[in-house]
């Protein structure tokens, strides 16, 4: 920067803050300017009237700004498809049993059905085969009609329980199939009885 005649004020303004800083001296001036700001300079002396736009203006650097990527938004979670097929489960009920010569149903059969009447209550599509037997006393013929009248008697409670008519059939096998010994008297009640079978839908996954 130049010489100035003394006596010489300098003005330096920030223009920024708006605050006045003042200098004076009888010799060289160097001045220090702030990075980042900009300033107007002007020079004057008392015995004559000079004025001088020096307009310097210092202009930073321009600070590369780096661009603001956005995050990727989330991932999506996707279930797992379930792959699955509808399968029959055999269900049979059993603890049914009658004296000799009788369809009439006992009260230790009760308990039995109230839980086979709940079972068909919670699964609707289940159909109920009621099958009748007998003991190996008398005729087939005989115990055929009898293993018939065991299997009606439970179906006729079990629709005074709720359950529909239609989903009950009822079936007489007389004598066949025996789970105990018709030779004694233990035997001959634990095949006097009536069995319940049917099946319930039940869900498996496949891969």
């Amino acid at each position: 920067m130049s010489l100035l005649p003394p006596p010489v004020r300098i003005y330096c303004v920030l223009t920024r803050s708006r605050t006045k800083v003042l200098m004076m001296k009888k010799s060289a001036y160097q001045l220090l300017l702030l990075a980042g700001a900009s300033f107007g300079l002007a020079a004057c002396a008392p015995v004559h009237y000079h004025y001088c736009d020096l307009n310097c203006w210092h202009k930073p650097k321009p600070v590369p700004v780096k661009p603001v990527v956005p995050p990727p938004p989330p991932a999506k979670i996707i279930a797992p498809v379930e792959h699955f097929v509808l399968q029959s489960k055999p269900v049979t009920i059993r603890g049914v049993n009658f004296s000799t010569n009788s369809s009439k149903l006992m009260t230790a059969d009760i308990a039995v059905l109230d839980s086979a009447a709940r079972f068909a209550l919670k699964h609707p599509t289940a159909i109920l085969l009621v099958k009748g037997y007998c003991s190996k006393t008398g005729s087939y013929k005989y115990n055929l009609g009898l293993s018939q009248e065991r299997a009606a008697s439970v179906a006729h409670y079990l629709m005074g329980q709720g359950v529909p008519n239609y989903r009950i059939i009822t079936r007489g096998y007389s004598w066949e199939d025996p789970v105990a010994s018709n030779a004694t008297r233990e035997g001959r009640f634990l095949n006097q009885r009536v069995v319940i079978d049917t099946s319930i839908k039940v869900r498996k996954s496949v891969p």
